[in-house]
């Protein structure tokens, strides 16, 4: 007998067997089985299910969400840059609105982000916005480099995200109305 017929035999075995079927007592596959729909229990009965449309009370900025970035904007506002680094966590992300965001990996960076900003700014408000804060600032002059010239006096909005009590990312929002004429 050739050394390659016992494995045919094994194989034509396997595929008659396989090829076995029940007859008309056969089982459906699991692919054709459906769920049985439950009955509706009558009115007034039973226990009642949420709206679909009720969804869960908006989160609120916490005391210490707010206390951070306060803390970073008057830190800056004071031109103290080596306090206002230490609100930020490495790595981070910031982007001022134009081009691509920046990784922040080193303390280094962080530093020269924050140095480069030519405007103080006091908080004015803080919102929720997702898991991001919020902020509505107004600029102000600050010691350091750049000068915020014209910038003084109008409003800004930043949307930070802050994990484990630091900043990881600083992304500028669409500014909101002015509080300075629009002529000066």
């Amino acid at each position: 007998m050739p050394r390659c017929a016992p494995v045919l035999l094994v194989l034509v075995l396997a595929l008659a067997v396989a090829g076995c079927g029940g007859g008309g007592d056969r089982k459906p596959d699991r692919f054709s089985l459906k769920t049985p729909k439950q009955a509706s229990p009558p009115a007034g009965e039973g226990t009642a299910s949420p709206s679909p449309t009720v969804t869960p009370a908006p989160r609120r900025v916490t005391a210490r969400e707010r206390a951070i970035v306060k803390g970073w904007a008057d830190a800056l506002r004071r031109g103290d840059v080596d306090r206002a680094i230490a609100y930020w966590r490495i790595p981070a992300t910031a982007w001022n609105g134009v081009g691509s965001p920046i990784r922040l990996t080193t303390r280094a960076a962080i530093r020269f982000w924050n140095e480069s900003l030519p405007c103080g700014a006091k908080l004015e408000s803080v919102e929720r916005d997702g898991n991001y804060v919020l902020a509505t600032f107004v600029l102000t002059e600050r010691p350091g480099k750049g000068r915020c010239g014209s910038g003084t006096g109008h409003r800004a909005r930043t949307a930070f995200l802050v994990r484990g009590g630091l900043i990881i990312q600083w992304i500028r929002a669409p500014d909101p109305p002015s509080t300075k004429s629009e002529t000066s």
